[in-house]
């Protein structure tokens, strides 16, 4: 029975570590090393994402970067809010697929289900749709020179006077 709860926190610390690890290292990818980003292996809270989009405009990137940016803080917040509510463990949580989120328990599914309202908000206040904003991430993932564009826009939007 020990020996069962022990391999049990095993996996548990061994996902946590693994998708806390794919978060960083989502992180330094999306923005040189700032902002994290959403889909894929992020700690915690996520959008699934769709098929790859091939081409990226000016304006998108400034989009898709104000969005990442302006997601963030909520991102970060629900999380915290889950893993002090846990103990420290996360359930991964992507918002589009919702037979995961209702397998949450109350409290978890409530905070995630807010996240990813907001999320989707913010994404759509930006003129973008989940979708395409899903599509985006998957295109900076493979293509260095837009990951660069969006990581100068990043960038410059936080400095002063950029919003």
């Amino acid at each position: 029975m020990n020996t069962s709860l022990n391999n049990s926190k095993f996996r548990v610390n061994r996902m946590l570590r693994q998708s806390l690890f794919a978060g960083i290292i989502s992180a330094a990818a999306l923005a040189g090393g700032w902002a994290p980003g959403l889909y894929g292996q992020s700690p915690g809270l996520v959008f699934g994402a769709g098929a790859q989009a091939q081409e990226i405009s000016n304006q998108e990137i400034t989009n898709y970067a104000r969005s990442v940016l302006a997601i963030e803080p909520r991102r970060v917040e629900a999380y915290n809010e889950i893993k002090g509510m846990a103990g420290g463990s996360v359930p991964r949580v992507v918002c589009n697929e919702t037979q995961e989120i209702n397998r949450l328990s109350g409290s978890f599914r409530g905070i995630a289900v807010n996240y990813c309202q907001q999320a989707k908000k913010i994404i759509e206040s930006n003129n973008l749709t989940v979708s395409r904003f899903n599509q985006l991430t998957l295109l900076q993932q493979a293509n260095p020179r837009v990951k660069q564009l969006i990581q100068a826009e990043l960038l410059r939007l936080q400095q002063p006077g950029n919003k």
